[in-house]
């Protein structure tokens, strides 16, 4: 039986600070469009035996514990100047060993302050590998978190390198503003940059990292929420076709079931995004207020010209108001998340899933019990008030299935509300859709105990805060005690099988069916209470009838 929700803890919302979580190493800015990191002279010398040549040019990493890493790889071209707004271009050659031993700079964003971090010049890559010289290994290619308005993929993946005997990559894409801007002086099917620069990532790998000792035709892409979510859009992308056989989506849905009013861009799993009108509509909208309007000789100059601050500034939350206190007011302009632009996107991975236009690979996804990104309630009003503000005319249903009465306060009715409509019911709904068309294991999160998250000062975490909800895919620190020891070594047992041969079932831990007639979900729990309950059991403990009800009223 699955783990009763918990009476007091976390009261606050896991998934928020999962989101935390995926910029695990937010280091500080060099300055927004000053050169990165890559320009400067790394202060950790190469170790012997780690001398690659890829196809833009020699590099050299370091090693640590058996694990040989290189960081700050550049993947595509600066998009800066006549290349912002534009789909990547490839890296320029270099000739002189490149010293891959330090990060490249995150990608520009701003994160809880009104300063922005990071630089446009922010498209690297990351990998970590077994010293052993061995080849053939399977790949992980890891899309980090954070709305896709923040984050990087600047963290530390030996963890799950070392464990599994698996190549391991990471990198950074465009964000916000700057890789998702749609304006129709910007091309014919503008947007979705952040995308693009996704797959490029991945044709960076299929080109080169058999000279890692990886197997490109056996790569598995996995991410946390906006992680998660694009693993989803490169399910549905035609142009992510032959580039990845596995994808792992972790917490994807977390945007708000009805879509207003809206915390985040509606751009996860289960949200109808913004289509090619609304993006483009939008984005005369930012170009006007930008000063790059009507009358303006040439609109797409105009927009490459602006300074970063300024277009940040123009873009504030994007076209569905703001996620974060400060940084991101409602009223923004242009789109700062997926939109369906033509070519990236054709349709939401739903659609897609319904007509069969999708690309054919194994899939684990599943969502957290507690998931909640849509505020906290500590009084009887304010719960009342959030019930009222997402659910409309639904409200009193609401209500009548969730009294308060039967909770022991007034944050924990809320919590389990949100999660129960916004993420858990979506997710079982997706990860179903996901098993008519391919191999689809769906799991949840059942964890009492989780671990706090550590904040060590404005927009950044603690190192080694890096998962999702319990997905401990990344060194923990403080160590994990006995209990959440057992639930990390399954976890990892489950990803490194799965990476493997696209299927997660390997000795030591319990037996995970795929998502077909036996309607097997996988909770995963610490202490070894990891354990299969069936979809009917998990749909009736979240009132998921219910809320598929209420979600046909989505936009």
């Amino acid at each position: 039986m699955k783990v009763p929700r918990l009476t007091a803890l976390w009261v606050g919302s896991i998934a928020a600070l999962a989101v935390l979580a995926a910029v695990a190493v937010l280091v500080t800015s060099a300055g927004v469009g000053a050169r990165t990191a890559r320009a400067d002279t790394p202060t950790t010398a190469c170790a012997p035996g780690t001398d690659v040549t890829i196809d833009s040019g020699p590099i050299c990493g370091a090693s640590v514990n058996g694990t040989n890493e290189w960081f700050g790889i550049p993947y595509a071209a600066p998009p800066v100047g006549a290349l912002r707004w534009q789909p990547p271009q490839p890296a320029t050659p270099w000739s002189t060993t490149l010293q891959a031993t330090q990060f490249g700079s995150e990608c520009t964003q701003s994160f809880g302050t009104t300063t922005l971090l990071g630089s446009e010049d922010c498209l690297f890559v990351n990998v970590w590998g077994p010293a052993d010289g061995s080849t053939g290994l399977p790949v992980l290619v890891h899309i980090h978190g954070g709305g896709f308005v923040f984050g990087s993929g600047n963290g530390d993946n030996s963890l799950l390198s070392s464990t599994g005997h698996e190549v391991v990559v990471s990198f950074n894409y465009r964000l916000g503003i700057f890789g998702f801007l749609a304006e129709q002086a910007l091309g014919a099917n503008s947007g979705d940059y952040g995308l693009q620069d996704q797959q490029a990532a991945l044709r960076w790998v299929q080109n080169n990292i058999a000279r890692f000792g990886g197997d490109p035709a056996n790569v598995t892409i996995y991410g946390e929420s906006a992680g998660g979510s694009s693993v989803c859009d490169q399910i549905a992308s035609p142009t992510a076709n032959g580039l990845f056989e596995r994808g792992i989506s972790v917490s994807g849905e977390y945007n708000t079931l009805l879509g207003s009013p809206n915390s985040l861009e509606q751009q996860d799993c289960k949200s109808q995004i913004p289509t090619k009108a609304q993006a483009v509509a939008a984005g005369k909208n930012f170009a006007a207020a930008a000063g790059c309007g009507p009358g303006t000789p040439d609109v797409a100059a105009c927009l490459r010209n602006l300074s970063p601050t300024t277009a940040q500034t123009i873009a504030g939350g994007g076209v569905v108001g703001g996620f974060f206190p400060v940084g991101y007011q409602d009223g923004g302009q242009g789109t700062v998340g997926p939109t369906i632009n033509g070519t990236t996107l054709k349709m939401t991975l739903r659609q897609a899933l319904a007509t069969g236009h999708v690309n054919h690979v194994d899939v684990i996804a599943g969502t957290d019990r507690d998931e909640n990104l849509v505020g906290t309630a500590t009084t009887a009003a304010q719960y009342q008030n959030l019930v009222d503000t997402q659910y409309g005319s639904f409200a009193s249903e609401v209500l009548a299935k969730y009294p308060l009465s039967h909770f022991d306060n007034p944050g924990l009715a809320w919590r389990t509300v949100a999660a129960d409509s916004d993420t858990v019911c979506p997710s079982l709904e997706i990860a179903k859709a996901l098993a008519s068309r391919m191999p689809t294991r769906e799991y949840e999160i059942d964890d009492n105990d989780l671990p706090p998250y550590r904040a060590s000062g404005p927009g950044v975490v603690a190192p080694g805060a890096s998962h999702v909800g319990g997905w401990f895919l990344t060194p923990v620190t403080p160590a994990l005690d006995a209990n959440q020891q057992v639930l990390q070594d399954q976890e990892l047992a489950f990803v490194t099988a799965f990476a493997r041969n696209g299927n997660p079932n390997t000795t030591g831990v319990p037996v995970w069916p795929r998502l077909n007639n036996t309607n097997d979900v996988m909770s995963l729990q610490p202490a070894g209470d990891s354990e299969l309950v069936t979809t009917d059991e998990m749909a009736t403990q979240h009132n998921c009838a219910f809320w598929d009800r209420v979600a046909k009223h989505a936009p």
